[in-house]
């Protein structure tokens, strides 16, 4: 993948939480010196995975780069960087200001979101990039209600390129918060990142 404008946000709006949460996990750690191997780690990972296409033409591409930082927060210090950290890691980047204000106002059950979906799953059956999400999806509007299955999935190709598959588990809770805050909620007892044959989302409204 190229850095581009995407590949730079993501650092920008997450590094202030990033950080800050670690200062306080880790308060021996040198901050300053993790943010700079974590950023050598990042952009070398983005470099080297393939791209999934555009953010216009596939609704997963920004997924990508948040796939990335996560995993190069790990890389970058792997002794210290325990399971118990990764996840609060994690869960500081799901409760976030920003990630709250980035969902603001968005609705799962939009026509639109629901048009992303469906329009998605026709072009990810083309598999047109190898890093790419394989999916099936319906949906009933008037429950409303609708399915995705992934049959693979393009985090779970990163981690597999990068011998991470073990923090896939601890990354797939993400899905649970991001569809509350689009006034969903996330029902699953399957996915890749554990070894399922897939992932199967039934999002329905929350109540």
């Amino acid at each position: 993948m190229k850095l581009g404008m995407m590949g730079r946000l993501f650092p920008v709006l997450l590094s202030k939480t990033v950080f800050e949460y670690t200062a306080g996990a880790l308060p021996d750690m040198d901050i300053r010196q993790f943010r700079k191997k974590m950023m050598k780690e990042y952009k070398a990972m983005v470099a080297r995975t393939p791209s999934v296409g555009t953010m216009k033409e596939n609704m997963f591409a920004p997924v990508m780069y948040l796939a990335c930082f996560g995993f190069s927060y790990y890389k970058a210090d792997p002794e210290r960087i325990s399971m118990d950290v990764f996840d609060g890691m994690i869960d500081a980047i799901c409760t976030s200001d920003i990630m709250k204000r980035f969902y603001k106002g968005k609705n799962c059950f939009d026509p639109k979101e629901i048009d992303k979906y469906a329009r998605g799953s026709q072009r990810s059956k083309k598999r047109e990039y190898p890093m790419d999400w394989v999916f099936d999806f319906s949906c009933d509007l008037s429950v409303p209600e609708y399915f995705v299955t992934h049959r693979e999935c393009g985090v779970c190709k990163i981690a597999k390129q990068e011998g991470l598959m073990f923090l896939m588990p601890h990354m797939c809770v993400m899905d649970y918060p991001t569809i509350e805050y689009k006034g969903g909620k996330l029902i699953r007892t399957k996915t890749l990142g554990a070894g399922d044959d897939c992932c199967d989302f039934h999002v329905v409204k929350k109540t």
